[in-house]
C-alpha cells in the first residue's frame, strides 16, 4: 500500500496490518471421532509474549513450552509451541467465543461433519472467519479468476514462481494484482465510510446529497487518494465534493472516520498459516497441498491466511477426505457369495 495520504484512514488501515508482529502457525489435526488435536506454534523476537497479541485463544489449559534459536547474524528467535486437544469443534467454537486476544471481535467458528457412505466415510473439516466490513465489495469484481489463484497461493508457492523459469509473466501477474488490489481495497474502505457518514448523519436536513450520488463518486476519490500527493482530509474531498460541501461537513467527515475505526480495531492475520490434516485420504479442498519436505506439514493442506482474504468477504478453508470401510467391503463380498451360491444351488435343482 503506498503511504501517499497522511489522513485517519490511512492511518487506520496501516494498524489493521502491522498491529501485530507474531508469526503463527495452526495444525489442526482432524481425528475421526471428530476431535480435534491443535497445535499453535508462535514465534517473536522477544521472550515474553504478550497474550492479547494471540491471534488465536491460547490459555492456561494448553501445553506449552518455550524454545529460542540464535542465527549465524546472532539475532534470536523464540518460539512459543501451545497444543491441546478438543473432544470436539463445539469447544474450539467455545474458546473462539472467549477468546480475549487480537482477533476477539471477529466471527470464527469450526465446523466437522461425517458421512457414511457404505463403502467409504467421507470427513469435512472447515474454519470460517467472518468478513470485517459490511459492505460488499468482493475482491472478484477487481480480479481474473487466475489472478485470484495466484493470491490465495502459500506465499513460498508465489515466490518460487516469481523466481522460477516463467518469472517474467508471473512477476507481471504480481505487479498487476499489486494495482487492482490497492484499488480492491481503498474501494472497500471508501464505500465502508459512506455507509457509516449517511448511517450517522443521512438525516441531517442541511445534507444536500444522498447515498447514491456519494456513491457514484466513490471511483473519484479512490483515484484522489491513489495518484494524488495529498496530505490532508480537505485535499481528497474538496476536489470531489467542492469546498461547501467539505466546510459544512467536516466534523462530521471526521466523526465517520473515527467510527470506522471502531469496526477495524481488532483485527490481525499478518504472517498467519492455517494447516489441516485429515483422516483419511484428502480428497478435495480449498488449499494447497505442499509438498516441501522441510516444511512443517506432514500430509496436511496449507493456507497461508491474509487479512485482506476477510475484509469484504466471508472466507472459508475446507478439506474434504475419506476412509475405507473395510467391513463393508467383507459384508458386500459375503453377500454377493451368498447370492452367487444359492443362484447356482438353484439352477443345479433346476436341472434334476
Amino acid at each position: 500500500m503506498k503511504q501517499k495520504i497522511k489522513i485517519s484512514l490511512l492511518f487506520i488501515f496501516m494498524i489493521m496490518f502491522f498491529s501485530c508482529d507474531y508469526e503463527t502457525y495452526v495444525i489442526n489435526t482432524v481425528h475421526e471421532d471428530g476431535s480435534v488435536t491443535r497445535k499453535v506454534i508462535v514465534k517473536n523476537s522477544k521472550k515474553n509474549f504478550e497474550s492479547d497479541q494471540f491471534r488465536v485463544p491460547i490459555d492456561s489449559t494448553w501445553q506449552t513450552e518455550l524454545t529460542f534459536d540464535v542465527n549465524e547474524n546472532n539475532d534470536t528467535t523464540w518460539t512459543l509451541t501451545a497444543e491441546k486437544y478438543f473432544a470436539s469443534v463445539e469447544e474450539i467454537n467455545a474458546e473462539y467465543k472467549a477468546d480475549s486476544g487480537i482477533n476477539r471481535e471477529m466471527q470464527r467458528s469450526a465446523h466437522f461433519s461425517r458421512s457414511f457412505k457404505w463403502f467409504t466415510t467421507v470427513f469435512r473439516f472447515s474454519e470460517t472467519v467472518g468478513k470485517v466490513l459490511t459492505i460488499s465489495c468482493p475482491m472478484s469484481d477487481f480480479l481474473t479468476d487466475e489472478e485470484l489463484k495466484f493470491v490465495y497461493l502459500p506465499d513460498k508457492v508465489r515466490e518460487d514462481l516469481i523466481n522460477g523459469p516463467d518469472s517474467t509473466m508471473f512477476k507481471e501477474m504480481a505487479d498487476t494484482i499489486d494495482v487492482k488490489s490497492e484499488q480492491w481495497m481503498w474501494t472497500s474502505l471508501i464505500r465502508q465510510w459512506i455507509e457509516i457518514f449517511y448511517d450517522l448523519f443521512g438525516d441531517d436536513p442541511d445534507l444536500m446529497i444522498d447515498k447514491e450520488e456519494m456513491r457514484s463518486k466513490e471511483s473519484q476519490l479512490v483515484h484522489q487518494i491513489m495518484n494524488e500527493e495529498s496530505e490532508d482530509t480537505a485535499q481528497v474531498f474538496i476536489p470531489v465534493f467542492g469546498e461547501e460541501f467539505y466546510y459544512a461537513f467536516k466534523a462530521e467527515i471526521d466523526s465517520s472516520i473515527s467510527a470506522f475505526d471502531e469496526i477495524t480495531e481488532f483485527w490481525s492475520f499478518n504472517k498467519y498459516d492455517m494447516e489441516i490434516r485429515m483422516p483419511g485420504k484428502i480428497i478435495a479442498s480449498n488449499g494447497y497441498a505442499d509438498t516441501n519436505p522441510d516444511s512443517l506439514q506432514t500430509g496436511g493442506i496449507l493456507w497461508t491466511v491474509k487479512d485482506d482474504y476477510f475484509l469484504t468477504e466471508q472466507y472459508e478453508m475446507w478439506v474434504e477426505s475419506q476412509v475405507p470401510n473395510y467391513w463393508a467391503w467383507i459384508v458386500t463380498g459375503v453377500f454377493v457369495l451368498f447370492v452367487i451360491t444359492g443362484m447356482v444351488v438353484r439352477a443345479g435343482k433346476g436341472r434334476h
